[in-house]
């Protein structure tokens, strides 16, 4: 008796086991997902769920954060570090005053365009970079020549002449008003030049606030006399000066006046001023910053520099390697962002780069570069990554490393804009606005060059700090990505993963007859297998999982359906790991 031969229909898996992130491009490589939530890549190559993270504060009114050696962060008109409020009150919360820029510079912590900083080591050491004086109304200034030290010299036994005196006595002074330059000579058997001329200049409270080497701006001295001469010299006093000697009620700058004077009326003022900057960044101990628009009633486009280690000068020009500097810019519009590359300040506009080599002020070169720079409104997604620095462009992320580079294709054609950015480990972690007014938490691997999609947290800042990276939402909340700080938040992560779309009928008339999935589902977390035919928007669940701690393999059976294409989503909560996917080909008969 002969039976029929059954043969077995081949079938063929397409395993996949290394997954590569995000990929929203129309032919998306194998392995990576059209679209996800809260899915990372830290268990590289697999894919897996977020981490739970720990909530470490909810702030009332939240405007910026950074790390120090502790975590800092603005609530409302307040500075706070390490959860406790510092000196520093009072910020402005006008429009005008916002954003906040927060720039550590040694130990010192400073908020701009507020110009105030503490110095988180010694919470006494606080203050404001500008320091505004007007003399009072009713009080006379004086004006005299001193020493370094501010001592007057005796206007007695003081001679002001163009012609040597006859018969000095020992000590007489000769101011020598025969060159352009003044010169005073002291008599010691001869007639000895005092190497520098000094003005004293006393005021109640003028030196409050005030340290030596500090520069003023110095106006309002005006003289009311007959002596063109000393009304010159008084007038050659209303410029910016470096402050040799203080005490709280005078100043001594370097300068020379024939006589005394006392100014009875008017304002006299001495101001240390900060300019008002767009961005401010640290770089080789100086804070660095750029002006386009309004600058002291003139309109600028400029970068500054302030002193050598000292914050609260910026018109320092006495022409030493520690002075101030400043560099008109040629290029048009606003800057959309500063940052420190590789030891040298970068200042952006929207399409070039402004970036100042050189180590002292007689040696500062600024080179332009035209190309894709910052995104209006981006500034705070520029971060350095292992060297290289990442940002947000009009064309999505660049990679800049000398020239930038488009390192978000992945992230698909819809436009991101506004953002902020931080680094740890080598990854990227972008929150920016998408196209459609939502906002998505990205994370890119750089050193894999693979994107993930978390949630849609709208960060205003971040900061890495002792293996934890914080990150600031606008809503208030404080959040450790890691779960290493703060309080767990309660619920599962919920998650989901999508592919794109898949030929449903392959070569040799193969069709996709079940997909396998080897899996670890974390005791009690849960896993719905859902399929979507030809985009109709109808997702299908499959195979619903639930999960016991185990690594496995499941078997999920698709019921063959005529389709053009489909996609497969997999959504769930708990934690997930998924070590491989695989769609098994079965031969099916030959179409007449």
């Amino acid at each position: 008796m002969h039976y029929p031969t059954l043969k077995t229909v081949p079938s063929l898996p397409l395993w996949t086991e290394q997954f590569t992130g995000l990929d929203r491009r129309p032919r998306a490589a194998d392995g990576s997902f059209a679209a996800m939530g809260n899915m990372t890549g830290e268990n590289w190559p697999l894919l897996s769920s977020r981490k739970k993270r720990g909530v470490v504060a909810e702030l009332e009114n939240p405007l910026g954060m950074i790390a120090m050696e502790k975590l800092a962060w603005i609530d409302g008109s307040r500075l706070y570090y390490g959860g406790k409020p510092t000196p520093i009150t009072g910020l402005s919360l006008d429009a005008s005053m916002l954003p906040k820029q927060m720039v550590s510079m040694g130990a010192y912590l400073l908020v701009f365009p507020d110009g105030m900083y503490c110095n988180t080591a010694d919470m006494t050491d606080f203050g404001t970079i500008d320091r505004l004086y007007a003399s009072p109304a009713g009080q006379a200034v004086g004006f005299s020549l001193c020493n370094l030290e501010g001592q007057a010299y005796p206007r007695t036994g003081m001679t002001v002449s163009d012609a040597e005196p006859s018969d000095p006595d020992e000590g007489d002074y000769w101011l020598d008003t025969g060159e352009t330059a003044h010169v005073l000579y002291v008599w010691h058997g001869k007639w000895t030049a005092v190497s520098s001329l000094y003005v004293r200049i006393d005021a109640p409270g003028i030196g409050e606030g005030l340290r030596a080497q500090d520069s003023v701006a110095l106006s309002g001295i005006c003289y009311a006399g007959g002596d063109s001469a000393l009304e010159s010299q008084l007038d050659f006093l209303n410029a910016t000066h470096t402050v040799q000697a203080v005490d709280d009620d005078y100043i001594v700058i370097t300068g020379v006046i024939d006589q005394n004077y006392t100014q009875a009326d008017g304002s006299v003022r001495a101001d240390r001023k900060a300019p008002r900057m767009d961005f401010v960044i640290e770089c080789n101990n100086r804070l660095w910053g750029c002006r386009y628009g309004e600058q002291d009633g003139e309109t600028v486009n400029q970068i500054y520099v302030c002193a050598l280690g000292d914050f609260k000068n910026w018109r320092k020009y006495a022409g030493t390697s520690q002075d101030s500097y400043y560099v008109n810019v040629g290029s048009d519009g606003p800057f959309t962002g500063a940052a420190a590359h590789r030891g040298t300040p970068c200042f952006f506009k929207e399409n070039c780069l402004h970036r100042v080599y050189g180590e002292i002020p007689s040696n500062f070169q600024m080179q332009t570069v035209r190309c894709e720079g910052v995104n209006p409104g981006s500034g705070s997604t520029l971060v350095s990554v292992n060297g290289v620095m990442y940002y947000l462009g009009a064309h999505g992320v660049q990679r800049f490393d000398g020239i930038p580079e488009s390192v978000g294709k992945a992230l698909g054609e819809g436009r991101l804009s506004g953002g902020a950015a931080g680094e740890m480990d080598g990854k990227y972690y972008l929150s920016a606005q998408e196209e459609t007014g939502g906002w998505s938490l990205y994370v890119f691997d750089t050193g894999r060059g693979a994107w993930y999609r978390q949630d849609d947290a709208h960060a205003l800042a971040f900061a890495a700090l002792n293996g934890e990276m914080y990150m600031l939402c606008r809503n208030g909340t404080v959040y450790a990505l890691n779960g290493r700080a703060g309080t767990e938040e309660p619920a599962e992560v919920t998650w989901y993963a999508e592919t794109a779309e898949m030929g449903y009928e392959y070569p040799e008339h193969q069709y996709m007859s079940r997909f396998l999935l080897r899996m670890k589902l974390e005791e009690n977390a849960v896993c719905h297998f859902q399929v979507q035919y030809d985009s109709d928007g109808i997702w299908l669940e499959r195979a619903f999982l639930h999960g016991d701690g185990k690594t496995d393999i499941f078997q999920l059976p698709i019921v063959p359906r005529r389709c053009r294409h489909m996609k497969v989503r997999l959504e769930g909560h708990g934690g997930m790991r998924l070590y491989g996917m695989a769609r098994v080909l079965t031969a099916g008969g030959s179409k007449t």
